[in-house]
């Protein structure tokens, strides 16, 4: 029996049609949007935007681009910015409550689904009478705690209204285990559901520019993502001296958006420096779309991921399914990921002493190219045949619940 076509709206403040965009969040909505449109759903994506324009399609999605209100950045400098990103964020969700409540009138939705991050959906979760669920990528506090945030208005107001969201929620889900247990435990949310991350290759029309010139020729170990703290990007900097004094053949790239940290006002800075004399082999490249990332990816020797706290990261899997071998970590959801020595390689969070180990032994490892070819294969188990079937189950129970 055919059942019925479900009409699904995603908010987000950020999406794949965004220039701006850059974060594993984009990507998962973009993944699971694309598959429910493929098998005939009737799927909304609501996104931040700094365009304003009327929606459009995007690979079988209607995409509504919502911008954001003047008023926000004149009350920030009342406020001395103290308040940062809260306006933004609470004007995000009137937004998103307008737009859907305006798509249901036009024709009812049966799902909304938010994300936890910057709370887009806490006007509509009160006010909207569709059901919703709420994907959780992450737990603010320990997020912060790891990036090394001090507690100031601004970071304790996002805590509140993300924990306020959290509880008015019935139906949560998360990607990894790591994360259930962490909102079971600090957030006390008993009910959430595990339902892991869609993957596949999402384009093989690749641009190797970017590859062909910077990395071409040679030998490198690769680290994509933010540059940030949570990421562990300090920690890879401070284990890279030792590798490259033993390897003086081998070259790093770290590849994402410089961010300023406790540590440094500019991280790539931070690398360069702690580097010294073997800086000239660090090549530092910003963002960079898949098209031109996955070549970067598929050339490199070893994908070195050193996160202090994560959520089955889409960096993880990428690599994998580009038959790369990752160095994770152990206790951050990279261990449901990677069987050690298998697929991959885990090591201790934090520890530049232990990383530096693993890169050194890792880098001449006789079974890579065979660990390689394994971490493909299990990249295969987060098919969306098999991964979006289960959320569109979880869906229709709540609908039917």
């Amino acid at each position: 029996m055919r059942l019925e076509p479900l009409r699904i709206a995603f908010a987000t403040p950020e999406y794949v049609t965004e220039e701006y965009f850059d974060g594993g969040l984009a990507n998962y909505i973009h993944r699971v949007a694309k598959a429910l449109a493929g098998m005939g759903h009737d799927i909304h994506v609501l996104t931040l935007s700094e365009i304003d324009e009327a929606e459009f399609e995007h690979e079988g999605v209607t995409v509504h681009r919502i911008t954001s209100s003047k008023w926000w950045p004149q009350l920030n400098r009342l406020t001395r910015y103290r308040l940062a990103t809260t306006p933004l964020s609470l004007d995000l969700s009137v937004r998103v409550y307008r737009k859907l409540k305006w798509l249901n009138s036009q024709q009812p939705l049966h799902l909304v689904q938010f994300p936890n991050y910057s709370c887009c959906g806490l006007v509509s979760i009160c006010c909207l009478s569709v059901p919703h669920v709420l994907r959780a990528s992450s737990y603010q506090p320990a997020w912060n705690d790891a990036a090394g945030v001090k507690r100031k208005l601004n970071s304790r107001m996002v805590e509140r209204l993300e924990g306020l969201q959290f509880r008015l929620s019935r139906y949560i889900y998360a990607p990894s285990y790591t994360l259930q247990q962490m909102l079971a435990k600090e957030a006390r949310l008993p009910h959430v559901r595990v339902i892991r991350t869609p993957f596949y290759v999402e384009t093989r029309d690749w641009d190797n520019s970017v590859y062909d010139r910077f990395l071409k020729g040679k030998k490198y170990l690769l680290f994509f993502g933010r540059f940030q703290l949570h990421k562990g990007i300090h920690t890879l900097a401070q284990a890279l001296p030792r590798v490259l004094e033993q390897y003086p053949d081998a070259y790093a790239a770290l590849v994402g958006r410089d961010m300023e940290s406790s540590l440094a006002p500019s991280m790539a800075d931070y690398a360069r420096a702690r580097c010294g004399s073997s800086a000239e082999r660090l090549v530092l490249l910003e963002n960079l779309p898949h098209r031109q990332l996955y070549p970067v990816i598929a050339g490199a020797h070893l994908v070195v991921l050193p996160s202090l706290i994560d959520n089955f990261p889409n960096a993880c899997l990428e690599a994998m399914g580009l038959g790369k071998v990752v160095i994770g970590t152990v206790g951050t959801s990279f261990d449901e990921l990677i069987s050690e020595g298998a697929t991959g390689f885990l090591v201790s969070p934090n520890n530049p002493e232990a990383l530096a180990e693993k890169i050194i032994s890792a880098w001449i490892h006789p079974k890579l190219e065979e660990m390689g070819a394994a971490a493909r294969q299990q990249s295969l188990e987060f098919s969306p045949e098999r991964t979006v079937e289960t959320l569109l189950t979880y869906y229709r129970e709540i609908l039917h619940g």
